[in-house]
């Protein structure tokens, strides 16, 4: 309808220990999902700027990044942002220098809102339909920046023994987080990683998910496979790398659950 903003869908990959697949997740499902048709923003808050350097971007060769974004309230995401290699899909880059912000903003006021009112400076998000935020695997200022900016979680959680220790705490930090920051946070749902299907551990540590109660656990899983070591080195999501791999067919429909969450705009628009 004439005169309505849009409001894009703001997904938070978050997990409080590394090395679960949530980079790749971001990465995998915001191509995904501009493959389908929508527009995407992926913003890279984790000072390894892991994802950054796997869209094609060298971190060390930027002039502004989500670090300027934080630090001078007279940066606009428009400045920063930049077209990736593939259409639909947009980035805020992070930087190394990321891990000195905490200290530069100091024990200044409201600084858990430095990303989310950043953010707002310019009517930016609108013209996006997802904006996905990766963040550090650990519940730190950057990630607590993300909490206060985002609406929904998703959190990658690989079949380990630790996985469900990780939870409880993921699962605390959020509640915290709705009380104190977000009321409107809410968690999207929890995606199985790293699954071997074939052992007796993952299929029941799997089961043991789906049974916790108010949880949305996704119906698609995200299996072993050494293509998803490759994306990171190639520096392309696994839907434009590999796109009839094993791991492309899982992202792709675990887009196709996210849009039938949230309905596909592109189409309501268009149709």
């Amino acid at each position: 309808a004439e005169g309505v903003v849009l409001v894009p869908h703001l997904i938070a990959c978050i997990s409080g220990k590394g090395g679960v697949g949530k980079t790749t997740t971001c990465s995998s499902l915001a191509g995904a999902l501009a493959q389908q048709g929508q527009r995407v923003l992926v913003v890279d808050m984790d000072p390894q700027s892991n994802l950054t350097s796997g869209l094609k971007v060298d971190p060390y060769a930027l002039d502004s990044s989500v670090t300027t974004l934080l630090i001078d309230p007279d940066q606009l995401p428009s400045e920063v942002m930049l077209h990736t290699a593939w259409e639909r899909l947009d980035l805020l880059p992070a930087t190394p220098e990321m891990s000195a912000v905490e200290g530069e903003l100091g024990m200044s006021l409201n600084r858990e809102f430095a990303l989310r009112d950043a953010l707002a400076r310019e009517p930016f998000l609108e013209r996006y339909d997802y904006v996905f935020f990766d963040t550090p695997p650990n519940f730190g200022f950057h990630t607590i920046n993300v909490l206060a900016a985002t609406e929904y979680i998703l959190v990658p959680v690989q079949m380990s023994g630790y996985a469900i220790k990780g939870l409880k705490e993921l699962l605390r930090t959020v509640h915290l987080a709705r009380q104190q920051l977000n009321p409107s946070l809410a968690i999207l749902g929890l995606l199985a990683t790293f699954v071997n299907n074939r052992t007796t551990f993952s299929r029941d540590m799997l089961a043991g998910l789906r049974q916790i109660p108010n949880l949305r656990v996704f119906e698609t899983v995200i299996s072993v496979t050494v293509k998803l070591q490759e994306t990171a080195l190639a520096a392309e999501p696994i839907t434009y790398y590999a796109p009839s791999s094993l791991a492309s067919h899982a992202y792709r429909a675990l887009a196709e659950e996210v849009l039938s969450l949230f309905g596909s705009r592109r189409q309501e628009e268009d149709g």
